[in-house]
C-alpha cells in the first residue's frame, strides 16, 4: 500500500498532506494547543489610551454638535417669524389693508394681534388661550410658532419655573404707539395703520416682530424711540448674540450684535450707550422720517 504522505527530505519542513486529507491537516497543525493558548484582553495602559482618546473626540464633536443645535433653533424661529408675518398680511388682506391693532393694553377684552402679559412670573405667561384670543390666530391655529425655542426666559409660579407661552413682540410703530414722540418729544415719525403707509423705512427694512430680550418682554408691543442712545424695550441676544426679525415685505432674518455693550444691556430703560452703530442699526428698521 503507497504511504499515507511523503516524508519532506528537509527535516525542517512541513509534511506534506495528501488530498482530501490535506485540508483537515493543515488545520490540525495550524490549530494552537490550547495548553499554551494565553488569555486575549488589553492592559492597563492601552486602556487609558482608549479612554483618553475618546475623550478627546468628545472634546471636538460636543462644541460642533452643540452649535448645530442652536444653528437648528434659529432656522425655527426663523420659521416661525415667518408664518407670523404672514398672518400679519393676512390680517391685513382681510380688513381693507389696516394692520392688526397693537395695543399696549393685552389684558382681558383687548383686541391686540396678542393676549397676555409675559413679565413678573404673571399666570398670563404660560396660557396659551391667551395666544388664542388675539386677533392673527385664526391664520394659523398653532400656539407654538409664538415661542422660540431658544428663549432662556422662565416664569416661577408656585415654586416651579415654566416655560413662556410666547417670545415675541411687534414694533410699536406698526399700529401702536409713536414711542420716540410721546416720550422723547422727537417728532416726523409715523406709526402705520395700514400696511400702504410702511414707506419709512420702506418694507423690506421696516421689521415687524422681533426676538424680545427674556428681560424685557411684556405685553406685545415693542416700543423704541427712533433716536437718541437710549435703549428701551431689548431685542433678544440669544441667537448667536443676535435677534431674528421678519420684515412688512414677507422674509424674516438674522441681525448680529457687535458692540460689547449692547450685549451687556439687562434691563430696560435704563442705559445709553453712544456711538453704538448696533443701536442705530436698530433704530433705521423701527422707523425713519420720510
Amino acid at each position: 500500500m503507497p504511504p499515507m504522505f511523503n516524508r519532506p527530505t528537509n527535516p525542517g519542513a512541513r509534511a506534506e498532506c495528501p488530498i482530501p486529507a490535506r485540508l483537515d491537516c493543515y488545520l490540525t497543525a495550524a490549530a494552537p494547543n490550547s495548553a499554551t493558548r494565553g488569555a486575549v484582553g488589553f492592559t492597563l495602559i492601552e486602556l487609558l489610551v482608549v479612554i483618553a482618546i475618546i475623550a478627546i473626540l468628545a472634546g471636538m464633536l460636543l462644541p460642533a454638535l452643540s452649535k448645530a443645535k442652536l444653528k437648528g433653533q434659529q432656522t425655527v424661529c426663523l420659521s416661525n417669524l415667518k408664518q407670523l408675518q404672514l398672518c400679519w398680511s393676512m390680517y391685513a388682506d382681510d380688513n381693507h389693508d389696516k394692520i392688526a391693532s397693537n395695543d399696549p393694553n393685552v389684558g382681558p377684552g383687548s383686541k391686540s394681534w396678542i393676549l397676555g402679559y409675559m413679565q413678573d412670573n404673571s399666570p398670563d405667561s404660560t396660557n396659551k388661550t391667551l395666544i388664542e384670543k388675539g386677533t392673527l390666530f385664526p391664520y394659523n391655529s398653532s400656539t407654538a410658532i409664538y415661542r422660540c425655542a431658544s428663549d432662556v426666559g422662565r416664569s416661577t409660579i408656585g415654586g416651579k419655573k415654566y416655560l413662556r407661552v410666547r417670545s415675541y413682540a411687534m414694533n410699536g410703530y406698526m399700529n401702536g404707539v409713536d414711542v420716540g414722540l410721546v416720550f422723547f418729544g422727537q417728532k416726523g415719525y409715523k406709526v402705520n395703520l395700514k400696511t400702504v403707509e410702511v414707506t419709512a423705512p420702506p418694507p423690506s427694512q421696516a421689521f415687524v416682530f422681533l426676538d424680545e430680550h427674556q428681560n424685557s418682554i411684556d405685553d406685545g408691543h415693542f416700543g423704541f424711540a427712533p433716536e437718541g442712545d437710549q435703549w428701551m424695550n431689548l431685542p433678544a441676544m440669544w441667537h448667536n448674540s443676535g435677534c431674528d426679525f421678519s420684515f412688512a415685505d414677507g422674509h424674516a432674518e438674522a441681525l448680529k450684535w457687535r458692540d460689547s455693550r449692547t450685549l451687556a444691556i439687562k434691563a430696560i430703560n435704563t442705559v445709553r450707550t453712544a456711538n453704538n452703530a448696533d443701536l442705530k442699526r436698530f433704530q433705521s428698521i423701527v422707523a425713519t422720517k420720510n
